[in-house]
């Protein structure tokens, strides 16, 4: 399509991992070639997947309010960047990443950032370690993300928060409806191994030993009349700030932010 640019990960065929080993090899080399500064979405220059991204950072941040003590783990931390605004707020943030190489350099000179090759099933931390959890757009890159859940559960503290960001981009209402008229299209996302609803991730969380606190939607689904933004450049700034904008349907929203709590 004219004025579009899929690049990275949008629009392929699914990646079929037979272990944490192909998944970490996937990833640093992925890393080794630059991460996914080139990767997304862009439509008449407007790069969407940017602005979702610093959306989903901007949410998790607001929701996960650490504080000065909080001893705070980011699980799935790619380059960092989010690990680097937590830091000044807490005394500690543990950032993993399952490649060793994710880690920006820009980010290695702050003290207490500390940076770990972890895979996030598999946590080598103690149990009740943290105060408080954030994953943002991890779960669905993981083989079985229940364990990862479990590990949550596991090193938060007894009251502890976690916040997950997770792409219901194929999941939404709209998205059900939709198929179920014979329109629309589903985003093929090469590395996304899992798709859930979001009544999936709260249902999924919430038997893993958390309760609800809050969500928001991060990215309204407007379904067919989406297509606008594929018009010109108005409607592509002006429809994506806009989806971003509406934050109160989580259910029929492309990306969302839930924020949980460890029971006691």
């Amino acid at each position: 399509m004219k004025n579009v640019q899929w690049t990275g990960i949008h629009d392929k065929e699914r990646l079929d991992f037979k272990d944490n080993g192909e998944l970490e090899k996937y990833y640093e080399d992925k890393y080794r070639r630059g991460g996914y500064g080139e990767d997304g979405c862009v439509i008449h220059g407007v790069h969407l997947s940017r602005l979702f991204h610093e959306a989903r950072h901007r949410s998790a941040l607001a929701f996960l309010q650490p504080t000065s003590d909080d001893v705070i783990l980011d699980a799935g931390c790619g380059d960092g960047g989010l690990a680097a605004q937590i830091a000044p707020r807490c005394r500690t943030v543990h950032a993993i990443d399952i490649a060793g190489n994710a880690l920006d350099p820009a980010h290695r000179s702050i003290a207490n950032l500390q940076f770990k090759k972890m895979n996030v099933e598999a946590l080598a931390f103690a149990d009740g370690f943290f105060d408080r959890i954030v994953s943002v757009e991890t779960l669905e890159h993981l083989l079985d993300p229940r364990k990862a859940i479990a590990e949550f559960h596991r090193t938060l503290k007894p009251g502890g928060c976690l916040v997950l960001t997770y792409p219901t981009v194929n999941r939404t209402l709209m998205q059900r409806i939709q198929r179920k008229l014979g329109l629309g299209w589903n985003l093929e996302i090469s590395e996304h191994l899992t798709e859930w609803t979001y009544a999936d991730i709260v249902k999924n969380v919430q038997a893993g030993g958390f309760e609800f606190v809050q969500s928001e939607g991060l990215a309204f689904d407007f379904g067919v009349f989406g297509w606008l933004k594929y018009q010109s450049r108005f409607f592509a700034e002006t429809m994506t700030r806009l989806s971003l904008a509406i934050r109160c349907f989580p259910r029929n929203s492309s990306f969302v932010s839930v924020k949980f709590r460890r029971k006691s």
